[in-house]
């Protein structure tokens, strides 16, 4: 039994560390554009507002700010914007 003076050590084998995982790959309109996930945060932040316009509209404000194509910007909202119809059907009631 150790007395206050002694202390125990012990071993850890560093290959038992894990090692950082990869992050899973984007998709490819992320990866061409990383801007759509900015403009789809500021077209919700923007839906959130008490006086927002249409949504078809706020879009295309935002994306003639921010220089994006419109229309590149709409299939991909077509393909993952389930989020952003969301927040805009809730502001509706």
């Amino acid at each position: 039994m150790p007395t206050g003076r002694e202390r125990q050590t012990r071993v850890v084998s560093l290959s038992e560390a894990k090692q950082p995982q990869t992050p899973p790959p984007l998709p490819d309109e992320v990866a061409r554009s990383p801007l759509y996930g900015v403009a789809m945060l500021r077209i919700a932040m923007e839906l959130k507002k008490a006086d927002a316009r249409p949504l078809d509209e706020l879009i295309s404000g935002v994306l003639a700010r921010m220089r994006l194509d419109e229309t590149d910007f709409r299939g991909f909202l077509e393909r993952n914007g389930g989020l952003l119809r969301s927040i805009a059907q809730k502001r509706r009631y």
